[in-house]
């Protein structure tokens, strides 16, 4: 059996103002710089051509909620 490299994101469930900064990183909306720092230290989101966006562990944790 061979084990993904999908890493998604810290070991432990997101706080309610992280899925709210995820929310708005994803609908293009800013957020305060500390959750930007957060979010890009825990590998949920990356700067794109356009701006910040999620990474697929992003993507995948706001989907599951936490």
């Amino acid at each position: 059996m061979t084990k993904s490299d999908f890493f998604l994101g810290p070991d432990r469930d997101l706080a309610k103002d992280e899925i709210e900064a995820l929310l708005h990183v994803k609908a293009g909306v800013r957020v305060p710089d500390w959750a930007y720092t957060k979010l890009q230290v825990a590998d949920l989101i990356e700067m794109g051509i356009y701006g910040w966006k999620l990474t697929k562990a992003g993507d995948f944790r706001l989907a599951a909620g936490r």
